[in-house]
C-alpha cells in the first residue's frame, strides 16, 4: 500500500535565487562538458571522436574553469558589513547568548559572538576617536 506524500509547497528564498543566479555561468559551463562528453559517447559507436569532437571538450573544460574562478572570486569579493546584518537567531554553540547573523545582500550567515554578554571569544571593541 502506497502511503499520499505531502506536497512540497516552500518556495526558493530570494537569497536561494540570487545564489543560482550568481552561479549560473558555472551551471552553463559544466551543462556543456556534460554535452560535449555525451558527444564523445555517441560518436564512439559511430566510427570514433573526431578532432573537433576533442576539441570542443578541451574547451568546455576551460570554460569550467574560467567560470569557477569568476565565480569564487565575486564571491570572496563580497565583505558582509556590520549594517547589512541582522540578527536571525540565537547559536547553539554558545551559552552566553550570541546570535547568528544574516547578511541582508547574500544570505550568508555567520555567529557573532558578544564580549558585552560575557562571551569569551567576543572581540571587545574598540573605537578610534
Amino acid at each position: 500500500m502506497r502511503k499520499r506524500l505531502a506536497l512540497v509547497t516552500a518556495e526558493p528564498s530570494a537569497a536561494d535565487l540570487a545564489a543560482i543566479e550568481a552561479e549560473w555561468p558555472l551551471i552553463a559551463a559544466e551543462l556543456d562538458v556534460l554535452d560535449a562528453e555525451i558527444t564523445l559517447l555517441y560518436a564512439e559507436d559511430h566510427g570514433g571522436p573526431t578532432v573537433l569532437d576533442w576539441r570542443r571538450l578541451r574547451r568546455a573544460e576551460s570554460r569550467v574553469t574560467r567560470a569557477a574562478a569568476e565565480v569564487t572570486a565575486r564571491q570572496s569579493a563580497h565583505v558582509c558589513e556590520p549594517h547589512t546584518l541582522r540578527e536571525v537567531r540565537l547559536t547553539t554553540e554558545c551559552d552566553y547568548g550570541c546570535k547568528v547573523m544574516a547578511c541582508r545582500d547574500c544570505g550568508a550567515e555567520q555567529v557573532t559572538h558578544w564580549s558585552a554578554y560575557g562571551c569569551p571569544a567576543g572581540k571587545p571593541v574598540h573605537r578610534i576617536a
